[in-house]
């Protein structure tokens, strides 16, 4: 039994129909969201505090060992370990800021682990890291007591 014309008709004007409604409830979404952020002086792109650490809950403990450095300025201890002097001083190099990809391309380490590295520094408050778009760039908040504790670190 094949499909009369009138059936075909009907049919091909549902789906017509059901794509239309689609493609304007997608486009009132898009519409919605640009507004929200022109409305309420925000960037269109987010902050790294609402996204980038609710990605990062399970982080795993390093198995490198510890280093632990004083300040003499204040009395709090940090506790950094090689992979984290490592990627602070990759940033260094770089001026102080560059994108995590280029931190694990560059260093040879999975990008799970610099994850790991970036979240545990920035909850340190040594760096600050950014959404932009789908990459994360990550600058270092302080670059003179970022080089004073990667010198502690090497020395001791």
């Amino acid at each position: 039994m094949a499909i009369t014309y009138p059936y075909y008709y009907y049919v091909m004007v549902t789906v017509a129909l059901i794509q239309l409604a689609t493609l304007s409830s997608l486009l009132y979404q898009v519409i919605k969201e640009s507004r929200r952020h022109v409305e309420g002086g925000q960037s269109p792109v987010k902050s790294l505090e609402l996204s980038y650490v609710n990605q990062l809950e399970f982080d795993m403990p390093s198995r490198n060992p510890q280093i632990t450095v004083s300040t003499e300025s204040s009395e709090s201890i940090r506790v950094i370990d090689e992979d984290e002097v490592k990627v602070l001083a990759f940033l260094l190099s770089r001026g102080g800021e560059t994108y995590q990809a280029e931190i694990a391309r560059e260093l040879g380490l999975p990008k799970s682990t610099v994850s790991r590295i970036i979240r545990r520094l920035y909850e340190k408050g040594l760096i600050t890291v950014r959404r932009v778009g789908r990459f994360s760039y990550v600058r270092i908040t302080d670059v003179d007591y970022v080089n004073e504790l990667i010198n502690r670190s090497r020395r001791g």
